[in-house]
């Protein structure tokens, strides 16, 4: 259960490979996911290509940290379901607790809804336009220690009824 509090969103990466057999582990996590009458509506693409990676991190500023890290996963949805993006939403999750299980750093660079982003990756990675971009996940190993969350907060919780 501590890998829950662990989790941290990293952006700086070390050069080291991570291994092929880690990045399935992480894949599988995802297709382990809960998805809404279990549709399972993902598609990836594990980009490796340190060009192509570069190239990436240009889609849009906050993405920057792309170039550093040693692989991506993008998360694409065929929409089977109305609820592709909260399918990708836990997708994602346990590919990222997955990660950090195998102390490899990750980060969620969102893309849906927004079209532009969704059409810029689209066009560097050649992915049909019945596809849907959820999200990019960098992967890399990382020198960077931060403490582990808590954001427990009573103040947010109401029991039966909605009550301020």
């Amino acid at each position: 259960m501590n890998v829950i509090y662990e989790r941290r969103s990293i952006r700086r990466y070390i050069e080291k490979e991570i291994d092929t057999k880690i990045i399935k582990e992480i894949l599988k996590s995802g297709m382990n996911a809960p998805s809404a009458h279990n549709k399972k509506p993902y598609e990836f693409i594990v980009v490796d290509d340190k060009n192509l990676l570069n190239e990436m991190a240009q889609i849009k500023p906050e993405a920057s940290f792309l170039r550093y890290a040693d692989k991506a996963i993008v998360l694409l949805s065929n929409m089977l379901t109305d609820y592709w993006q909260q399918d990708l939403g836990a997708t994602t999750q346990n590919m990222l607790l997955t990660a950090k299980e195998y102390e490899i750093g990750s980060c969620w660079i969102g893309m849906a809804p927004n079209e532009e982003l969704e059409n810029k990756a689209r066009e560097l990675l050649n992915i049909p336009n019945n596809l849907r971009v959820f999200n990019i996940i960098s992967f890399g190993y990382t020198d960077t220690i931060k403490d582990s969350n808590n954001f427990y907060d009573e103040e947010r919780i109401y029991y039966n009824k909605y009550e301020k």
